[in-house]
């Protein structure tokens, strides 16, 4: 799992990247977010072969939260070929999460 500091890193690794990236949007003082950190980060270690797993401390870059319209926390985009196809607001199950990323590495581009 990698830290997303700026616009420019997005764009190197998020948006100009082939194949499957999902990214966290979080903020450190969210109940939400902290009790979908652990969650988040098992599977990042069990798809790290197939999908890149990012986050985005939304205190660290208001910017990029700005321009990508994150509102509520956590939100999850799930990147292909660097165009978001599906997301996340607020708390999802770790089931259901598992779902989205299978759909994400299933679709057809």
């Amino acid at each position: 799992m990698k830290l997303v500091a700026d616009k420019k890193g997005f764009t190197e690794k998020i948006l100009n990247e082939q194949g499957i990236q999902v990214v966290k949007f979080y903020a450190d003082w969210s109940g939400p977010c902290q009790m979908m950190a652990p969650i988040y980060k098992e599977l990042s270690m069990n798809y790290s072969s197939s999908v890149g797993f990012f986050t985005v401390d939304v205190e660290e870059s208001p910017m990029l939260k700005k321009e990508l319209g994150v509102i509520e926390l956590p939100t999850i985009l799930f990147y292909k070929n660097g165009i978001v196809i599906d997301f996340v607001n607020g708390m999802i199950s770790k089931n259901a999460l598992i779902a989205k990323i299978e759909n994400a590495i299933n679709q057809k581009s």
